[in-house]
């Protein structure tokens, strides 16, 4: 049982994880619109620890059974130096690096102290927008046929049910779809799973000049609104392929 304990320097880092286009950058946008917070976007801070002090890390996660508690201490103390060298006034520092849901396990690890956001959408909207968007870089090669894109999902989906089930409190889940629905109530939770008081700032998170370089970035500077919910049904008849796959975990 790797359950979260309470930050003893004040300074909590904060993971916002989940599929592409699933709502992690409005989560971070929300979030990091806190006076108390800071939001960098994707930090490469996780990887470099376990560079730094465990080599190569392609051999996560076999290699993390052999070290010692000493030795995840110090990853972990690395990591929280790293990060919060960008800000050293905040208490909290958000990480959305979403492939970090691979590492759920290993962060509970390093880091008890940190805070998990899961950020969940209905997977044909989440896997559809992945699919009608051209990422720079070719990052996401997955996402231009449906079918592949839709065995990711479901690989995806079965990892946070497993960490789920043997990590207490593994993270917290935030599903999109409220989120839009009741922001003021779902932000309000997040604030409150990060031991963080309300501030209305939150809401107004479009209004944050802070960089945004992910595919969200324009939408972040909107208000919420609600025409990406089940946008995915407008072209239900070309989206069997990928339906057939995710049916079971919507």
């Amino acid at each position: 049982a790797l359950p979260r304990r309470p930050s003893t320097d004040g300074r909590v880092p904060v993971f916002v994880v989940g599929m592409p286009r699933s709502g992690t950058s409005l989560v971070e946008q929300v979030i990091a619109s806190h006076p108390t917070e800071h939001g960098p976007g994707a930090l490469t801070a996780l990887r470099d620890a376990l560079v730094a002090k465990a080599g190569n890390p392609r051999g996560w996660p076999e290699q993390a059974g052999r070290l010692s508690r000493g030795a995840l201490r110090e990853m972990g103390d690395a990591y929280v130096e790293r990060v919060f060298r960008r800000a050293p006034q905040a208490t909290h520092v958000v990480n959305k690096t979403t492939l970090n849901y691979r590492h759920v396990g290993l962060i509970r690890m390093l880091l008890p102290q940190a805070c998990i956001i899961h950020a969940q959408r209905d997977p044909m909207d989440s896997c559809f927008s992945c699919f009608t968007h051209l990422f720079d870089g070719d990052n996401l090669p997955y996402s231009y046929d449906l079918q592949t894109l839709g065995r990711y999902y479901v690989r995806y989906a079965r990892l946070m049910q497993h960490w789920c089930a043997v990590v207490p409190d593994a993270a917290l889940d935030v599903r999109y779809e409220e989120l839009v629905c009741d922001t003021e109530g779902q932000v309000r939770r997040m604030l409150d799973y990060l031991g963080l008081e309300w501030n209305p700032a939150c809401l107004d998170f479009h209004r944050n000049r802070r960089v945004v370089e992910t595919a969200s970035g324009v939408q972040v500077r909107q208000p919420i609104y609600r025409d990406s919910v089940a946008r995915w049904r407008h072209f239900e008849a070309h989206l069997q392929p990928l339906l057939e796959l995710v049916a079971p975990w919507r």
